[in-house]
């Protein structure tokens, strides 16, 4: 070891610090109303305040990760832009001595939709929109049929590690004021499902197995001679 050119003394070397590594989301808190999740398909724009040369635009992959010069690629949904800021930049300490950075969402709100269907009068694609929650797209897609169960809604979720999860909300009681906080704030993807009512199900197994399978009108009626009976 080389002494130092100064003192002439021999200064042994530190203790190495690794980066620090940004915490993983809990993936068990769900996101609080308004607060935007990075998801596949969005477009961020990440900016170094001293290395602009750096600068870029990813696009968050269906994996959820993105590709970033000298760091490769990292997950990117299920964080906020801030908390993403905050993972690269831990990052990026080990490659750079100013890793300063900020990550704008080019492409999000825009770009992200939700599923409705099931029960509904008007199934279909709605755009994601900040706060949209389960009972407010079901009437955006102008309510419950005649045959909707409002006590049994679904919502398939799939989580940035790629499991699926199912949540049920009671939108019966969300709308009778009994249960509003059950209500759930849908993220990007989310498939929303009205179940049948028990009712609706029964009839339609009475048309399926009955009705279209009896050889004769379920309309028949006959008389009993009673004449005929005791012959």
């Amino acid at each position: 070891m080389p002494p130092d050119p100064n003192t002439g003394l021999i200064i042994p070397p530190g203790p190495q610090v690794s980066a620090p590594q940004a915490p993983a989301p809990d993936a068990s808190r769900a996101p609080d109303a308004g607060i935007y999740l990075i998801s596949p398909g969005d477009e961020l724009s990440v900016r170094f305040d001293f290395v602009p040369e750096f600068n870029t635009v990813a696009t968050v992959r269906p994996d959820g990760h993105i590709d970033l010069p000298l760091i490769g690629s990292q997950l990117a949904a299920g964080r906020t832009a801030d908390d993403l800021a905050r993972q690269l930049k831990a990052a990026y300490s080990a490659k750079l001595r100013r890793p300063d950075l900020a990550i704008n969402i080019v492409k999000g709100f825009g770009s992200q939709q939700v599923f409705v269907g099931g029960e509904v009068l008007h199934p279909g694609v709605q755009p994601l929109s900040p706060s949209l929650t389960a009972l407010q797209a079901i009437l955006v897609a102008q309510g419950f049929k005649e045959t909707a169960d409002a006590s049994k809604v679904s919502i398939l979720r799939r989580a940035p590690d790629g499991n699926a999860q199912m949540l049920s909300v009671d939108a019966a009681a969300v709308m009778d004021g009994k249960a509003q906080s059950k209500d759930v704030t849908l993220q990007p993807f989310d498939v929303v499902i009205v179940q049948r009512s028990a009712v609706a199900n029964l009839n339609l197994w009475i048309d399926q197995y009955i009705r279209r399978n009896i050889p004769f009108n379920t309309a028949f009626s006959y008389v009993i001679n009673h004449n005929m009976v005791g012959n």
